[in-house]
């Protein structure tokens, strides 16, 4: 059951995620390559997903593990319907189960830090923590067709934030 702050669609909301198995791409980067890292990595993972036979269960995802002045922990996955072994630095994992707090942003990236302050104002006027790293689902990429389908056009691009919490 979702719990809306003020009933709105854009606002945040309180959500029970199932814990889920993902392939995902992992290394602290510079800030500055996270584009050229994100065009890499995707293909890289929705083409093991093809050669593999394994299912995506869902867009693609990124999540910061940390992220500082000029270099940033970041994981670059795609959700699988069934655990699946990976293969050199593509990795088998999960995305963690539990209450979060989830709200959405239509736009460019680089007004992505609107959403997180929605997320950060949802968490403290609710008396909440944060449990672990957020991170961010690109529902503009279908990772079951080539990522050179993807749209980018950024003024259309919808990505749900997703921030677990205690």
């Amino acid at each position: 059951m979702a719990v809306q702050e003020n009933g709105n669609a854009g606002d945040a909301e309180v959500q029970q995620l199932e814990p889920q198995p993902v392939l995902s791409i992992r290394a602290t980067i510079r800030i500055a390559d996270l584009g050229p890292a994100m065009d890499d990595r995707i293909p890289a993972l929705v083409d093991y997903l093809q050669q593999s036979g394994a299912r995506p269960a869902g867009p693609p995802y990124v999540r910061y593990h940390t992220f500082g002045d000029t270099e940033t922990d970041v994981e670059t996955g795609i959700p699988v319907l069934e655990p699946i072994v990976g293969h050199g630095r593509i990795a088998a994992g999960e995305l963690p189960g539990g209450p979060a707090v989830t709200t959405w942003h239509t736009g460019p990236h680089h007004k992505l830090g609107e959403a997180y302050a929605r997320i950060s104002a949802f968490i403290k006027s609710q008396g909440h923590e944060p449990n672990g790293d957020a991170w961010e689902v690109y529902h503009w990429i279908d990772p079951s067709r080539s990522f050179e389908t993807a749209t980018f056009d950024p003024s259309t691009w919808h990505t749900q934030l997703v921030q677990p919490i205690k």
